[in-house]
């Protein structure tokens, strides 16, 4: 079985490679630097595992391409190289925010389109979409993080609906903080602040990963904190939402 994971040069995505690794799975590992899904795929050879390594930058096309090339029909594929920029929106870098759209976004869907043609073909195959608890609600000061995340959520849930009886699914995995270095990249608060009960390793985000590949869930939410937070939040008007959210992010703009 092939498994296909951007993003797989830290974080979830490294700890999603070898999980995979370890249920069986043959890995084309995908990130820019080169030189770490190098050593990540020295591991996993040493496992007994084949491992492919892909050096590409997914926010332009000729990077969602050159993944295309080396497997184009994987039985998992999965979406998680994201970005964030954390602040106050207004004045903030156009360029920055249309790159974490790019990534998160464009790419996500290139490949996405890309391959369900032929899983669907073929009658098997999982795509994971990796979203965030940034779906459920607008974010203030993460204003297109969150929008990114809700586009990666509604798309995985119609696809998956659309793709009943084919054999093939789309599972959207919503997790919350994880203490990774995407927050320093993002200039987010640091996730070890997160109350314990909200806060997930990677390594726990790719066990719920791979028990939603096992057996068919369409929507993950690691934490069960924030499934809690998920129903409630429905119950109350959305400018509530917001604006409980933005105090809760304002308390971290310098």
């Amino acid at each position: 079985m092939q498994a296909v994971v951007t993003g797989a040069s830290s974080g979830i995505g490294e700890a999603l490679a070898r999980r995979l690794a370890a249920e069986g799975c043959d890995l084309v590992l995908v990130a820019r630097r080169r030189d770490r899904l190098e050593a990540l795929a020295t591991e996993l050879r040493a496992l007994g595992r084949s491992a492919e390594v892909v050096a590409a930058d997914l926010a332009s096309d000729e990077g969602w391409r050159a993944v295309l090339e080396v497997a184009p029909a994987p039985d998992v594929l999965v979406n998680n190289a994201g970005l964030g920029v954390f602040g106050p929106t207004t004045g903030s870098d156009p360029v920055a925010q249309l790159r974490m759209v790019q990534v998160n976004c464009e790419a996500l869907t290139a490949l996405t389109l890309a391959v369900l043609p032929r899983l669907v073909e073929r009658g098997s195959g999982v795509v994971v979409n990796m979203a965030s608890i940034a779906a459920f609600q607008p974010v203030p000061f993460y204003a297109v993080y969150g929008a990114s995340k809700a586009f990666v959520l509604s798309l995985s849930e119609a696809l998956d609906q659309e793709l009943l009886g084919t054999g093939v699914r789309v599972v959207a995995v919503c997790p919350g903080p994880v203490p990774t270095e995407f927050q320093a990249v993002a200039g987010s608060p640091d996730a070890r602040q997160t109350h314990g009960l909200a806060l997930r390793t990677s390594e726990q985000v790719a066990d719920a990963t791979w028990r939603a590949i096992r057996r068919h869930r369409r929507v993950v939410i690691p934490a069960p904190l924030h499934r809690w937070m998920w129903f409630l939040q429905r119950l109350v008007p959305r400018r509530w939402v917001a604006a409980i959210t933005g105090r809760s992010m304002r308390k971290h703009i310098d």
